[in-house]
């Protein structure tokens, strides 16, 4: 019997032997599918048929935000300079970097320049009927290299001579002892042992080198570091043995990467770490975590964004309104502004409105003013022009904005005919019934189809994106011959499509595109229905005609489809 039970056994171990070799060979089976997929769509640099690759990889720029332009300096090794005059503790100097960063992300083409010239006038002419000639143009709002507006406290005047203040100086990279000397301390500003407060923010630091805080060991009690690149703590830190104060808000700073064992056995002296308004560091476990660890007596600060936290009670409806935008309704004017960041909701304010200062007299860059209190205050101003008996101006949306109708180009209809019916055929598949690939948008299907230009050549998800690009090459080809008829130069450099079944409101920004897109809608629905509605300005409107037609939509601003 137990020989039999050890051939049971064996027999089993050949078994599961067998199954992982098929498993195996079968997964080798597929990736080289996927190679010999991706070999399709990205040839030989040196071949002459890449046409359509070599000009998407060329011609498309590559954007992003705060993440993707440290990762861009960070591979182009950039130090770190000041860009423009600076002026600290009396002393004045003058530093250049190269331009880099964040590049232009479009440029008004001629044939486009009476467009937004009307635009621009029609959203002039409601401001000043609903604020006044002063408001003729739009209030100038100072921001820093973030794009975050800027506030007028004076670190300065609280500290004197014991600061040492980098703030809003651009600087890049990595921050050293050098920097700390020959930049922004001047030999005869101040001795390096006499300063006790640092301020680096709103720069587009990543890191600080060990020796340009050494010097600073003794005397150090706080550090600012907010609106930077850092996605780490710097492990310099641990060598401030005085610090009491630690502020890192607003970086990109992630969970495991906060050096828990330096802020506990090193930092005897800390009262408070401010780590806010870090997206990857929203989880209320962590912030339990971080307490438990740091001690009652340290005060830490975290945003938490997970688990939800409940509606603010001082504000009409929270924070926001809706999990996504495929829940929002999009006829309401909150809908429509939910997909704006707070940042530029308070510019807005600012800008547009005129509004200067809060009710308790502080002015709306303070990240201390929630988003719910910026949102019903920008909502109660639209109001007002909406409520205003007097205005003359006729305002065809019931939220009070004015509405430009308007058409794409019209699309070949021996062209249409073959998309709406290849769209039939293909939505009618069971296997793709309710595939939605974005499920925060609201439609039945959504479908993504991306040139493997889009990813770094020979990695997985390029091989992934070359085989389902393959699997649906008719539909990218149908595309493409739709997108060539109206506009040949976008349709060489192009590089995503997607392709949806009954798309409905959800209003939201594409944040990964670089540029406008183009919309093309077919189907037995109405003329003059499921326009793709696209904020221009504050008050102005577009109501794009898409329907057998072929329309440049910058989808960057909030848009949604009307019903």
């Amino acid at each position: 019997m137990m020989a039999d039970d050890n051939d049971t056994k064996s027999n089993t171990h050949k078994h599961l032997s067998r199954r992982a070799t098929n498993k195996a060979k079968r997964k080798q089976e597929k990736a080289e599918k996927q190679r010999q997929a991706l070999e399709v769509f990205l040839p030989d640099a040196n071949n002459d048929n890449n046409s359509l690759v070599r000009n998407a990889t060329s011609n498309t720029t590559s954007v992003g935000g705060k993440a993707t332009r440290a990762r861009l300096a960070r591979e182009n090794n950039n130090s770190t300079i000041a860009n423009f005059h600076a002026v600290s503790n009396g002393y004045e100097w003058e530093q250049h970097r190269p331009q880099c960063g964040a590049p232009i992300l479009s440029q008004i083409l001629p044939q486009h320049v009476k467009i937004v010239e009307y635009l621009e006038s029609k959203e002039q002419e409601i401001r000043i009927e609903g604020k006044g000639i002063h408001m003729k143009e739009r209030m100038a709002v100072l921001v820093d290299c973030h794009g975050s507006m800027d506030t007028a406290y004076n670190v300065g005047a609280e500290h004197g001579n014991e600061l040492c203040d980098f703030s809003r100086l651009n600087l890049l990279g990595n921050f050293s002892l050098t920097s700390l000397t020959s930049l922004a301390v001047p030999p005869k500003a101040c001795s390096l042992s006499t300063i006790m407060h640092l301020d680096l923010s709103r720069n587009e630091l990543w890191d600080i080198t060990t020796d340009a805080l050494e010097p600073l060991s003794a005397t150090l009690v706080s550090l600012d570091i907010s609106r930077n690149c850092f996605e780490s703590l710097p492990e310099s830190i641990g060598a401030m043995h005085e610090l009491k104060e630690l502020r890192a808000t607003h970086n990109l700073l992630k969970p495991n990467a906060l050096r828990l064992d330096v802020l506990t056995s090193d930092m005897k002296q800390l009262e408070v770490i401010d780590l806010r308004f870090n997206q990857k560091c929203g989880k209320r476990s962590l912030l339990e975590l971080l307490q438990s660890t740091v001690g009652d007596k340290v005060e830490m600060k975290l945003t938490v964004t997970y688990p939800p936290p409940p509606p603010d009670p001082s504000t009409v409806n929270g924070d926001r309104v809706g999990a996504s935008p495929a829940v929002r309704d999009a006829k309401l004017l909150r809908s429509q502004l939910e997909p704006w960041s707070t940042m530029a909701l308070r510019r807005r304010l600012v800008a547009d409105f005129g509004e200067e200062l809060t009710g308790d007299g502080r002015g709306w860059a303070g990240s201390d003013i929630s988003r719910g209190h910026v949102m019903d205050r920008l909502l109660s101003m639209y109001q007002e022009e909406a409520d205003d008996k007097n205005s003359s101006r006729i305002c065809n949306d019931e939220n009070g904005r004015a509405v430009v109708y308007v058409s794409g180009a019209s699309v070949e209809e021996s062209i249409r005919d073959r998309v709406l019916h290849a769209l039939k055929e293909f939505w009618a598949t069971a296997s793709l019934v309710g595939n939605r690939e974005r499920p925060s948008i609201c439609a039945e299907n959504y479908m993504i189809l991306c040139s493997p230009s889009m990813f770094e050549s020979r990695s997985r998800n390029a091989a992934k994106a070359a085989a389902k690009l393959t699997k649906h090459k008719a539909l990218w080809d149908l595309a493409f011959e739709a997108m060539n008829s109206v506009d040949p130069m976008y349709a060489s450099q192009y590089t995503a499509v997607a392709v949806t079944h009954n798309f409905v409101g959800s209003p939201h920004i594409d944040k990964q595109n670089c540029g406008p897109f183009y919309g093309f809608a077919v189907g037995d629905f109405e003329e003059g229905t499921g326009n793709v509605f696209v904020e221009c300005s504050a008050r102005v409107i577009a109501a794009v005609n898409t329907k057998n037609r072929m329309a440049k939509v910058d989808g960057r601003f909030p848009h949604w489809v009307g019903p």
